[in-house]
């Protein structure tokens, strides 16, 4: 463990013997006085400082003080048994001294490791690994846990991981969970201070999976409402539209026929894609989500994309410069993510004022964006827009479940980029898509 003082009050209590000794023994010779200073010595600077005072000051008060003096002979036994009870004294003041900053630090780690574990934060398990491995100056610590078949990290930080409990000096928590630590021995005082540690690892864990299942229970909560009336308008839409076909009490000119079908055909398009937000985010969740990267240009995924966006999506106005690099990307993908990106920008649109798509090369990456000239969102609500089932400034029941955006984002992290608002100039919003760009290393 680090020493329980630091540094800087070891050094002021070898500089207050080196020097405080010789001054005092100018002064006096009497022994109480130089068991002050050995005490004073202790609780500046520890065990060793004191030490140094306690033989320092034997030797000093013998030289200059007992006689015969300027000899280190003692010519009595009551001045022998004097300085011998001394320098115990000394010993034993300072090792209380340096033991209960030991003690002292020890109480402030288990505080910290407490506080840790109840103040939470995005990752609780990984911080108080982290802060284990600080801690002892360790190469590794992992959490293993027995599964089916062997053992299973839960959590690591540091290097080498260790997969079994015999890779290292093993910590029990119950037969299930063992914290392994990987590096240095430890001494039996911080191998308590480490079971600690470990109780409090394990209670990390708990916490980790209980919000993880609270969190699941929101998504499902927030999807049924959702289902509830996103996917349940079109299949209305699409089943009136059928059953008025279908009707033998009511005849359908060619015109009226051709309408109706074409309501249904929407709203099964709008159903599909609802349907394939909502399978692709829950395998995005679930970390299931196939990716099969490769080099591809903008020039062939982006007019794909918006040709599925119909007739609106040939009003959009595409630059992209000639020397624009190949992304790498999975195009299934990029296509999702531009199909819901550029289909959110037409929603909020003015009439007459199409969005615009562009792209430019910057370092490493390729950026496309992809601007409105919409209401706008203000940047305090800018991380909402990408929560899932968030749904800003709705006009209309026709947006969705509030899915586009934040599958968008998780796609291209999934691929390796990113996907960020900015303030369109004038009013608006732009989406900027940043991929790598093709041969990049990764």
């Amino acid at each position: 463990m680090n020493p329980p003082l630091s540094r800087r009050r070891r050094v002021a209590g070898f500089a207050l013997a080196v020097l405080g000794l010789p001054l005092l023994t100018a002064v006096t010779g009497e022994i109480s006085l130089f068991l002050a200073a050995v005490v004073g010595v202790a609780l500046v600077g520890g065990l060793w400082p004191a030490l140094l005072a306690a033989v320092g000051g034997f030797l000093l008060l013998n030289y200059f003080h007992v006689a015969p003096l300027h000899t280190l002979a003692i010519a009595r036994g009551d001045s022998l048994l004097a300085l011998a009870a001394f320098v115990v004294v000394a010993v034993a003041v300072s090792w209380v001294v340096d033991l209960a900053a030991r003690r002292t630090a020890q109480a402030g780690t288990l505080a910290e490791v407490a506080g840790g574990v109840l103040r939470g934060g995005p990752d609780p398990l990984a911080g108080l690994l982290r802060q284990l491995r600080d801690t002892f100056a360790l190469d590794a610590v992992t959490l293993l846990e027995r599964v089916p078949g062997g053992w299973h990290p839960v959590a690591s930080v540091g290097s080498p991981a260790a997969a079994s409990p015999a890779d290292g000096d093993a910590f029990g928590v119950d037969d299930r969970l063992h914290l392994v630590l990987t590096g240095r021995p430890l001494g039996k005082s911080d191998r308590r201070i480490v079971g600690a540690f470990a109780a409090q690892a394990a209670v990390a864990l708990r916490q980790q999976r209980l919000t993880v299942a609270a969190e699941g229970d929101k998504v499902r909560t927030a999807l049924l409402a959702a289902v509830g009336h996103d996917l349940r308008t079109p299949l209305a839409s699409a089943k009136a539209a059928v059953a008025g076909l279908r009707s033998t009490e009511v005849s359908f000119d060619a015109e009226d026929e051709a309408e109706l079908l074409a309501t249904a055909d929407e709203s099964l398009d709008r159903l599909a894609g609802l349907v394939a937000n909502l399978l692709d985010m829950s395998r995005l969740q679930a970390g299931a989500l196939g990716v099969a990267l490769t080099d591809i240009g903008l020039e062939d995924v982006v007019p794909a994309a918006l040709d599925e966006l119909g007739p609106l999506g040939r009003e959009i106005t595409v630059w992209l410069p000639d020397d624009l690099p190949a992304v790498h990307a999975d195009p299934g993908l990029l296509d999702r993510v531009l199909v819901n990106v550029v289909g959110n920008a037409l929603r909020y649109s003015p009439s007459g004022r199409p969005p615009s798509v562009s792209g430019r090369a910057r370092d490493d990456l390729v950026e496309l964006l992809v601007v409105d000239h919409g209401p706008g969102i203000a940047p305090d609500k800018w991380d909402l827009i990408f929560q899932p089932f968030q749904r800003l400034g709705d006009r209309d029941n026709h947006t969705g479940v509030g899915l586009g955006l934040a599958l968008s984002r998780g796609l291209a992290e999934a691929m390796g980029g990113t996907l960020n608002p900015a303030a369109t100039p004038g009013g608006g919003l732009t989406m900027i898509l940043s991929l790598p760009a093709a041969g990049r290393s990764t």
